[in-house]
């Protein structure tokens, strides 16, 4: 008999149900994260984080929409030495800060995977908020977000210090079965 989740094809990543993505894994602990797809949604708009016009290109502008199917908008974590590359589905691009950035505001882009700017430390919320985890990035100790707040379709990502503002904090929603491009 399959489970209610699996009936469903969604579940939710849960900062305390899953302490590997807490924490940083041990060894082979996280087995279960790693390659599969999740969509990122923003805790403030409830949208999806995406490529601009679901490109391929390097330096895309990462933005926010309405949640779909498509594989522009699921997004694979892999393991890394400060964390995890956040690789987008169908572009097979990393999650990274434009030019290297540490300033607040930095655009959120698609690029090859390398370096700092392209990792990102997981980081889960304690209190009310257990549904919601932070991506910090791991050059610029910046958090990704929405900038200024926004909940409008094409919102633009961008990375803000670290704080409790809801534009800061995403759910990482598994998704399952194929994509529908």
């Amino acid at each position: 008999m399959k489970s209610f989740w699996s009936r469903c094809g969604v579940a939710v990543l849960v900062g305390v149900a899953v302490p590997g993505v807490i924490a940083g894994p041990a060894a082979g602990q996280d087995r279960g994260l790693l390659g599969l797809g999740y969509q990122l949604v923003n805790a403030n708009s409830h949208r999806c984080l995406t490529v601009t016009a679901g490109g391929l290109a390097d330096n895309a502008i990462l933005i926010q929409k309405d949640c779909a199917r498509d594989s522009s908008y699921r997004w694979r974590f892999q393991r890394s030495a400060a964390g995890y590359r956040i690789v987008n589905a169908k572009s097979g691009k990393c999650l990274t800060i434009a030019g290297d950035s540490v300033e607040d505001n930095g655009f959120a882009i698609q690029n090859r995977c390398g370096g700092a700017t392209s990792e990102w430390q997981v980081g889960g919320r304690t209190g009310l908020d257990l549904a919601y985890i932070r991506l910090e990035n791991a050059h610029s100790h910046k958090c990704l977000t929405i900038a200024g707040g926004s909940v409008v379709e094409n919102g633009i990502a961008v990375q803000y210090r670290c704080d409790d503002e809801a534009s800061r904090r995403w759910t990482a929603k598994l998704m399952v079965g194929p994509a529908l491009d």
